[in-house]
């Protein structure tokens, strides 16, 4: 877990630096990063979302857990993936074209992990009340 936190660190801050250097000022950039930046400090919750529900899992709760997991782990690697395969082209003709792209990427990755989350912590919690009764 600690290993792919700091991939996610050193993609990120290499993919940052090297889109700082070259366009800090593009509004459509910012936009892009700020979407990224505030989904980015998810990637714990989703670890631990998942850490919780595998510890709880029986054997009646195994499939609902595993899809759980499964859609997490999904919401994580698309996040490793934008994130290894952010940069901005050479060609400064195409980078509005591209960023508006990079745009929609990072908003589909963002509302799937918060989707995950949200499921996923629904799934806790009704699993942690049923076996507390």
């Amino acid at each position: 877990m600690m290993y792919r936190i700091l991939i996610a660190f050193l993609v990120l801050t290499s993919c940052k630096e090297n889109a700082k250097i070259e366009n800090q000022e593009s509004p459509l950039y910012k936009e892009v990063m700020e979407i990224h930046d505030a989904v980015m400090p998810e990637m714990s919750t989703i670890h631990t979302i998942k850490k919780d529900l595998k510890a709880i899992e029986t054997p009646e709760t195994k499939d609902l857990i595993l899809k759980n997991v499964k859609a997490l782990d999904d919401a994580d690697e698309a996040m490793m993936s934008w994130m290894a395969e952010f940069k901005l082209p050479a060609d400064k003709s195409g980078e509005t074209a591209y960023l508006e792209s990079e745009k929609i990427k990072i908003s589909k990755v963002s509302d799937a992990m918060y989707a995950s989350i949200k499921n996923g912590k629904q799934v806790l919690d009704s699993l942690k009340t049923l076996n507390s009764k």
